[in-house]
């Protein structure tokens, strides 16, 4: 063979455009290199004989990426910088490639250092020219991952479907045959995988739902509306009958073709057989209650009539408290009008007779003569027992009715019951009046006046107090009257129990003019009461406190 080698002006001329088109695909390949989305990396061999002295001359923008370093911390890097790798078999195979001149797919690699990202990588080596090798590589790990927990989750679901005892989990294809078989379904039906598996599901229904074609009509419905439900008698190996509650769900593909079905059978007999037991149940309870509601409905109407009855007595003893109460008003009324004209007899009738019978002995006394001893000195006696006499009827009269609350009002009235008061017992009491004149009729001067007596008298009896306090004064529209001691104090449960008279006849008297009585007490602290009543309207008899 002869060849003809170009020399002179036409081998440089086509020498000039290679390199001309050189230079102008050069940059086209750097273009692509970097627009690939795998990693590339090329290698250069310095030292045939040691895979250390591969050294990264250059590596596209993806492989940084995708090993988590920049390019500027691997390019002019060897491979004996990386001691992680050299123990992989990428450097051995890399050489391999280069020697054979010949690409070497070295699979999924697990690597990472202080300087590429922990990963599992898919990588490819191919030689180059010369003495370089390119090396192609992918980051797998989150596909690798989503694979693995896919395998894992489909195991837990095949596991947890085998596990189910309650249920027979069955996959049924298109047409009807059994493809799966769980323990559920073998300990539900009696048969084992090997026996059914291929046989279409129309052996778990009695004769006569096969006859009307009741399997093919549950599949036709679940392939329409996506799933069917039936509760019905189904047939086990052994022939024996169960009540089974049965949902059977179609399963499509993204595309939205049948794939077969999904069927679930749940064993209902226990259930059934209750609910059986619960309607006659029911039936019988609804016959009870019909029976019962007869005899309620009459010890209803027996109860309304009761009821009424009781309304109209509760009614009758009403107004039957309202007429005590009224009468109880009335009799204190006549008690207070008996007790000022009892009095005033005793004031103006004995007292006028006890002054006159003074008078008499005084005059006896200036008459007698001096030897007439034994006369002056019964006069002297009668005239001590007379000033005594006149002494107790004055306080008679004024427990009976003080003249001065007839007189004088209710502030003077008070003032001089707390001063007798306190020279009878020795116990000091005081009374506050308010500053400004205050009118009140007859019927609240007088509760007030009786309610301090009868509270001083309690003090007196009970209390051992060493000091009273009592305040009158007004509030808007009403009159407060307190009376406060520092004595022993009382149980209020104890003293209602015993219904003390006192106490009921302050309350009454607050009660008939529409006002209240509060007493508060406790043993070893004293006792206060307070008296609240409405103000008269200013058409009624007025009295002035002064």
């Amino acid at each position: 063979m002869t060849t003809h080698r170009t020399s002179g002006p036409q081998a440089h001329g086509t020498k000039s455009a290679l390199t001309q088109q050189l230079e102008t695909t050069l940059p086209l390949y750097q273009e692509i290199l970097r627009g690939l989305p795998v990693g590339i990396v090329v290698l250069h061999l310095e030292n045939p004989r040691d895979v250390k002295s591969f050294r990264i001359t250059d590596v596209n923008p993806a492989g940084a990426l995708l090993t988590g370093a920049t390019l500027e911390d691997l390019r002019g890097r060897t491979l004996a910088e990386f001691p992680k790798l050299l123990k992989t078999r990428l450097p051995l195979r890399c050489l391999d490639a280069f020697q054979s001149r010949e690409p070497r797919n070295l699979g999924e690699i697990s690597y990472g250092d202080e300087r590429i990202r922990e990963g599992i990588y898919a990588v490819q080596v191919f030689p180059l020219l010369d003495n370089f090798i390119g090396v192609a590589f992918e980051n797998v790990t989150e596909r690798r991952q989503a694979e693995q927990s896919l395998h894992q989750s489909e195991e837990r679901f095949r596991l947890l479907v085998q596990s189910v005892q309650e249920y027979a989990i069955i996959n049924l294809d298109p047409a009807g045959n059994v493809v799966s078989w769980n323990k559920g379904a073998e300990r539900l039906k009696g048969y084992r995988a090997e026996e059914i598996i291929g046989k279409h599901f129309s052996a778990f229904y009695p004769p006569e739902d096969v006859a009307d074609g009741k399997p093919q009509q549950i599949l036709e419905e679940a392939a329409q509306r996506g799933h069917s439900e039936d509760e019905g008698l189904r047939v086990r190996k052994d022939g024996s009958r169960f009540w089974a509650n049965v949902v059977v769900t179609a399963l499509r593909n993204d595309k939205g073709s049948l794939q077969g079905f999904a069927k679930i059978t749940r064993d209902m007999t226990e259930r059934h057989g209750k609910e059986e037991s619960l309607a006659k149940a029911k039936d019988l309870l609804e016959l009870r209650v019909e029976q019962r509601t007869t005899v309620l409905a009459r010890v209803n109407h027996e109860l309304r009539t009761e009821i009424a009855e009781r309304v109209r007595a509760e009614e009758q003893l009403r107004a039957s408290l309202d007429q005590l109460r009224a009468l109880a008003g009335r009799l204190q009324s006549v008690r207070e009008e008996e007790r000022k004209s009892i009095a005033r007899e005793i004031h103006d009738e004995l007292g006028q007779a006890c002054t006159a019978i003074k008078m008499d002995l005084a005059l006896i006394s200036r008459k007698a003569t001096k030897r007439q001893t034994r006369l002056l000195t019964k006069v002297d006696s009668a005239t001590q027992l007379v000033d005594g006499m006149i002494v107790t009827l004055r306080r008679i009269a004024s427990e009976l009715r003080p003249r001065t609350l007839d007189d004088l009002g209710l502030a003077a009235a008070l003032e001089g019951q707390a001063q007798e008061f306190e020279t009878r017992t020795g116990i000091r009491c005081r009374v506050a009046l308010p500053e400004e004149s205050l009118v009140l009729d007859s019927e609240r001067s007088t509760a007030i006046f009786r309610i301090f007596q009868e509270s001083l008298t309690n003090v007196a009896r009970h209390a051992r107090a060493t000091r009273v306090e009592a305040r009158l004064e007004r509030e808007v529209n009403q009159i407060i009257f307190r009376v406060r001691d520092n004595g022993a104090g009382f149980d209020l449960e104890a003293a209602k129990s015993r219904r003390s008279l006192g106490l009921v006849g302050m309350h009454e008297r607050a009660f008939l003019l529409n006002g209240e009585l509060n007493v508060e007490s406790v043993p070893g602290t004293g006792t206060t009461l307070t008296l609240r009543i409405p103000l008269p309207p200013s058409t009624l008899p007025k009295q002035d406190l002064r």
